[in-house]
């Protein structure tokens, strides 16, 4: 007859071994699930649908940017980056759904939206919000930004991260401005791979 303590032992010792067995998820760019970066400020999408940041993607993986379309720099090179992302993941694109959402809505009107992210990717969406929800939004998401000159030609510095949300809606990932293509394509495989 065994004993007890060994039979409740060698229980524990079998499901230690099954959950230590779990692949656990790895991130080549910062896991920040825990800051549990979240809006339900609605927005409108440059073809005048609804859309919320958040919102769960059953089977997909949201790409979400926070920029502006007369950005020199910075803007254009994160959406490049993320058409050559889109590239690499061949038949995974279709699970992606990138968003980049204006923090100059004074200036990027829907159709500024909609022939900015025809430059890129026909699949990339851009969002919009007034002002007063825009700065909202800015600050739930911990995104800073900030109008600088007063003239027609003003710039607006911004923060430069890309994030990755899962279907659930969840932000998993921050993915920094120098990040390479091939890190943010791992990220979404590896988030993708959850779902299979």
């Amino acid at each position: 007859m065994k004993h007890p303590i060994r039979v409740v032992l060698s229980a524990f010792a079998l499901s230690f071994a099954l959950v230590a067995c779990q692949p656990t998820t790895q991130y080549l760019n910062s896991n920040i699930t825990a800051s549990n970066l979240h809006t339900d400020i609605p927005l409108t999408s440059h073809t005048g649908e609804p859309l919320q940041i958040n919102s769960p993607q059953k089977g997909k993986v949201s790409a979400v940017f926070f920029g502006y379309t007369q950005c020199p720099d910075i803007c254009p090179t994160t959406l490049g980056k993320m058409k050559i992302v889109m590239e690499q993941l061949g038949a995974d694109a279709s699970k992606v759904r990138v968003v980049f959402v204006t923090l100059d809505p004074e200036r990027d009107t829907q159709q500024v939206l909609k022939e900015y992210m025809e430059a890129f990717n026909p699949t990339f969406i851009g969002a919009y919000t007034d002002p007063a929800q825009t700065k909202i939004m800015a600050n739930q998401f911990q995104v800073v930004y900030e109008k600088v000159g007063t003239d027609p030609n003003y710039i607006v510095n911004h923060t430069a991260n890309l994030y990755l949300l899962d279907e659930n809606g969840r932000t998993v990932v921050s993915v920094p401005y120098e990040a390479k293509p091939e890190t943010i394509a791992h990220d979404i495989k590896q988030l993708l791979a959850q779902y299979r």
